[in-house]
Formats: structure tokens, C-alpha cells, sequence
């Protein structure tokens, strides 16, 4: 199959939410953006630190990778510290398998492995992609096991690049 990725850019907020709500293993828009915890992943996208990809085959967008950065009071499920983004992403159900993620991954590791000292990420412990998220050099951070908004166990994970100094934003 060819597809195609490109960068997310600000006009992208529609894409950005129908992969969150793949994300977060919703089945409908409306739940997601009726929950704080979530939406936040999506609202105002295109502000200062966001950046992605997406991926898309036949006029279609089958998937996408993204980071934003949390600081205060607004920190999302994986939030490590104020300089390392979070990274969300989602393949829609009928494209997994065949390597988009793991490619959309590749793009954004490679993308901010000179910018950032590392990415991190939230994945429910029962989720298949942890496998693709440790063979990219992902690690889950000790200690950071929480009970999620459905009930099950949740972890954060990291991905450190080479040079871990401190680098701006």
C-alpha cells in the first residue's frame, strides 16, 4: 500500500481530533471533547511546541503521530517535566499492523532527536503498542503506574535521545 505523511500543520485540528479520539479508544468525537483530560490533547492545536505527522492513503487520513508540551497546572497523562513533550498517536483500526505507526514514530524521534532530550508517553498496560514503543528505544518510567480513566493500568514511558543537556524549546 502508498501512502503518504506530511507534517500537521495549524489548520489541522479536525485531523488532529479523529486520531485522539482513535487515542483514546473512544468510538464517538463527542465523548472526547466532552472530557478535559482528553481534549486537551487536541484544543487550540498549532500553538507554540506542537508538531506531527500524518499519514494518509486514497484522500483519506489513516493516521498521525503528534507532540505538545505541558507546564503548571496542565500536564497530561504522560507529562515527565516542562521541557520534554508528550507524544500521543493512533493508526485507524483497519491500517494497523502494517508499519504506519512505526514509521509516523520514526519521523517524529527523528524529527526532535537534536531539539529535545527526550519524548515521553502514557499507554494502557494491556495496549500491543507498547512492543513497537520498546523497540524504538522507549522505556517505562518506574513508579508511574496509575489506575486510568476506565479502570485499568496505565504507565508513562520515555524516549531519551543521545545528549540528554539541557536544550531549549
Amino acid at each position: 500500500m502508498e501512502y503518504n505523511i506530511r507534517a500537521l500543520i495549524n489548520g489541522d485540528d479536525s485531523i488532529v481530533w479523529k486520531m485522539l479520539m482513535y487515542a483514546s479508544h473512544e468510538s464517538l468525537l463527542e465523548t472526547v471533547q466532552k472530557q478535559p483530560q482528553l481534549s486537551r490533547y487536541a484544543i487550540d492545536w498549532g500553538r507554540m511546541g506542537d508538531m506531527g505527522f500524518v499519514a494518509w492513503f486514497d484522500e483519506q487520513f489513516i493516521g498521525a503521530a503528534w507532540l505538545r508540551f505541558w507546564s503548571g497546572d496542565d500536564k497530561g497523562f504522560g507529562y515527565v517535566n516542562d521541557s520534554i513533550p508528550e507524544l500521543a498517536m493512533a493508526v485507524l483500526p483497519e491500517y494497523r499492523g502494517q508499519g504506519i505507526g512505526t514509521k509516523l514514530l520514526m519521523q517524529v524521534l527523528q524529527s526532535v532527536q537534536n531539539t529535545y532530550p527526550a519524548v515521553s508517553l502514557n499507554v494502557r498496560a494491556n495496549n500491543r503498542v507498547i512492543n513497537l514503543y520498546q523497540r524504538t528505544g522507549f522505556v517505562k518510567v518506574e513508579g508511574s503506574e496509575v489506575v486510568n480513566r476506565t479502570g485499568g493500568i496505565s504507565f508513562n514511558m520515555i524516549r531519551r535521545f543521545s545528549s540528554t543537556s539541557d536544550r531549549s524549546r
